[in-house]
């Protein structure tokens, strides 16, 4: 039994915290103190959502010998079906334990149902993400794995240049799977736009941003800034779908888009700002700038320190962009930050830079 939970500790811990954050949010924010005994019920219900579409109808529709997307679908209408009548058959439950006189009523109303519908959907793509990170982290694995292989090959003889060749087209061959991400994450999209066409939008926003740190990532060393700026406008707008009050101000000169840097700079630093900063009162929004004086480049980024967050892997990125920096760049570039008051400012300063021919 302690094995089993030591097992799955993580994700004890993350269904803790999850749940504890609803109760108190809804709590603090509506008043509402529901029954203990419903919070069980529904919480089991969606948690068996989220396991039974991760572990089961994902992979038993996508695997590669018989995958079918019309059996996924019809899957996802079946599991969300079982799920509102489920979670309506617990209020009821629940209902008839404290009011026995009055029947079972499973108050089949279509705004019930709605809201009920919603949810399921909300913690369907919570568990197709899941899935999808996982796959995803699992493929990493093994391409590390396989690069191992690859390099400890190099020192073999001759005999073994057949096994390199074959661990080489074996590497090259996993990085398919990320094409397979992308067609299945615009699956679901298009499925889910007329119901929800805010999260549709936000697993679109997601998938652009997950290809582009891919794509970078195999890419060329340096690119033009120009594609990175429209990264970031969508990281803002995703944010924004999550956080409604959430603002940046993002200001920079066109021929900013010619600048050629390494990638991941400049969206790893607005993604520092949304996760670590206090981006929420419209007096003080954060910042971003970015200029270019003769062959120098600054990016700065400025916002509120936020006290109320665990900063627990904070500088771990900042030091990361350094190392970059000092790899590409050495004594050409610099970055500085640190707290000024209230707020908290990165500076990234890149001597030399090129440009594209176009603007």
């Amino acid at each position: 039994m302690f094995e089993k939970i030591k097992k799955y500790r993580y994700h004890i811990l993350a269904w803790s915290i999850f749940i504890a954050y609803e109760t108190v949010l809804v709590t603090l924010m509506f008043g509402i103190k529901a029954n203990p005994l419903k919070y069980a019920m529904h919480y089991l219900i969606n948690i068996g959502l989220f396991y039974l579409h991760s572990e089961l109808i994902l992979p038993f529709s996508l695997k590669k010998e018989s995958r079918s997307y019309w059996r996924l679908l019809l899957l996802i209408l079946s599991s969300l079906l079982v799920y509102v009548l489920l979670a309506h058959l617990a209020d009821a439950a629940v209902a008839f334990y404290h009011s026995p006189d009055k029947g079972l009523n499973l108050n089949l109303h279509i705004r019930n149902i709605s809201s009920t519908l919603y949810r399921g959907i909300y913690f369907l793509l919570f568990s197709t993400a899941y899935y999808f990170t996982r796959a995803y982290i699992l493929e990493k694995q093994q391409s590390a794995a396989l690069r191992e292989v690859a390099d400890r090959m190099t020192i073999a003889g001759k005999e073994a240049e057949i096994e390199l060749s074959a661990a080489r087209n074996a590497y090259l061959k996993s990085q398919i799977s990320p094409h397979f991400l992308f067609n299945t994450l615009n699956y679901i999209h298009n499925n889910i736009y007329k119901s929800d066409p805010q999260s549709a939008e936000a697993l679109r926003i997601l998938s652009r941003l997950t290809r582009y740190a891919i794509e970078s990532e195999h890419g060329p060393e340096k690119k033009a800034l120009g594609e990175e700026i429209e990264q970031v406008e969508l990281l803002l707008t995703l944010s924004q779908i999550k956080h409604t009050e959430l603002y940046v101000d993002f200001n920079y000169e066109p021929e900013i888009a010619a600048v050629e840097i390494i990638p991941l700079v400049l969206l790893s630093l607005v993604e520092n700002m949304i996760k670590h900063g206090n981006l929420s009162i419209a007096q003080f929004p954060g910042k971003i700038l970015m200029e270019i004086t003769a062959d120098r480049f600054h990016l700065r980024t400025e916002n509120l320190i936020n006290t109320g967050i665990n900063d627990t892997g904070f500088h771990t990125g900042l030091k990361n962009i350094q190392q970059r920096l000092m790899h590409t760049y050495g004594d050409k570039a610099s970055i500085a930050y640190g707290t000024s008051d209230i707020r908290f400012t990165v500076d990234v300063v890149i001597e030399e830079i090129s440009q594209t021919s176009e603007r």
